[in-house]
């Protein structure tokens, strides 16, 4: 196999708590034939300092400072530095396996796929896709339509988590809007899927996502709904330009709904008035004592259909981590009262099947009987 040069792209702004565990984490690769863009977007913190230093030891290192433009036009300033076969990206506030860009490497170059993706952690858990390669030149259609349904969940609208070939990634930033300031990564997924042929996954986590408190992709300000239409109109635009749009006309327009209903959710201040997911199979709970177990948005939701129900009983709504949660009028406990209860069915109210499996595991290294927990894959309300 050859050696080809990598770049990997750093936008950065105001993240000097966080940057230099970033940096280090990338100079720590295995795969020592790497270009490091740092790219400062007008911080004014001492997160330029900070790269400067890094850059003076290091001569892989290449910094670009620059008035804050945003994210968008960040990345396309280090596109246009890349001189590398492959290119990745590498949030300031995250950090990297040392192995990361050596294993993704020689997946790309075994594959010949346009890009290839690995799993991650976000905080205490693992997203991990199913490994495969993905054949996109025989059935493009469906896939990008369970993409933007939530049906095929292993590819991941980030761009970090990722290793693209050059040529690609670079025309697809040039097609995005500069004033982007949600949605960038999407929008950049989908032109990638529209000009790729294949796609390989990589079953194993190497990359770290850091959850930071009023970070841009995790606000709940009402002005974000502007951003949620504007996201709309920029796909919608981006399969126009494919010649795609008719064909995806309606599942677009179930994307509108969906991602409206949770921007509303957010700035409610009642917590159980929008419902996104529903249990699919109500008569398995007929004259039944139950548990569900989990309280984020598919446990919430199940809870508010399930206490509807008068020919069953919830006994208890428990989650690994109930502190993290506030639900008012509701009591929610923690794992170890399971011991405790007697019931007919533990409901696994998750949506993603490798935290199933995790859940799974524990609950029956807790003594649960198998025959008495159930998951099945949440119905999204309305995407019938």
């Amino acid at each position: 196999m050859e050696n080809p040069l990598v770049s990997i792209i750093v936008p950065i702004f105001n993240m000097e708590k966080y940057l230099s565990e970033c940096i280090e984490s990338i100079l720590k690769q295995s795969y020592r034939n790497i270009q490091i863009i740092l790219v400062n977007d007008g911080s004014t913190d001492k997160s330029g300092e900070i790269c400067n230093q890094f850059a003076l030891h290091d001569k892989r290192i290449d910094v670009i400072h620059q008035y804050n433009t945003g994210p968008v036009v960040a990345r396309q300033q280090g596109l246009k530095m890349a001189e590398g076969k492959y290119i990745g990206f590498v949030d300031a506030d995250d950090y990297i396996e040392p192995c990361m860009y050596q294993v993704l490497v020689e997946e790309l170059e075994t594959t010949q796929a346009d890009f290839v993706q690995s799993g991650y952690f976000e905080g205490d858990s693992k997203v991990t896709p199913e490994r495969k390669v993905i054949d996109l030149s025989m059935y493009k259609e469906k896939f990008i339509k369970n993409l933007i349904m939530g049906v095929e969940r292993d590819v991941t609208p980030s761009i970090w988590s990722k290793l693209f070939k050059s040529e690609l990634i670079k025309r697809s930033f040039n097609q995005l809007s500069e004033n982007l300031s949600l949605g960038e990564d999407l929008l950049n997924l989908y032109i990638c899927i529209m000009e790729c042929k294949k796609v390989a996954l990589i079953d194993n986590t190497y990359y770290h996502y850091r959850i930071r408190e009023g970070s841009l992709s995790h606000g709940n300000n009402i002005y974000d709904l502007y951003g949620v239409f504007r996201l709309y109109k920029g796909l919608c635009d981006i399969f126009n330009s494919y010649g795609y749009y008719k064909k995806l006309e309606s599942t677009l327009n179930e994307f509108l709904w969906f991602n409206l209903l949770i921007y509303m959710e957010r700035i409610s201040r009642y917590t159980f008035q929008i419902a996104r997911y529903h249990f699919n199979e109500p008569h398995k709970l007929e004259e039944k004592k139950i548990v569900i177990y989990g309280a984020g948005s598919v446990g919430r939701d199940y809870y508010a259909q399930i206490s509807r129900y008068t020919n069953c009983e919830i006994v208890a709504w428990v989650d690994s981590k109930p502190e993290n949660y506030h639900y008012q009028y509701i009591k929610l406990y923690g794992i170890e009262i399971l011991e405790t209860l007697k019931f007919d069915i533990l409901i696994i109210a998750v949506l993603k099947k490798n935290v199933v499996e995790e859940i799974y595991n524990q609950l029956i290294m807790r003594g649960i009987e198998k025959e008495k927990i159930y998951w099945s894959e949440p119905e999204r309300c309305g995407m019938k």
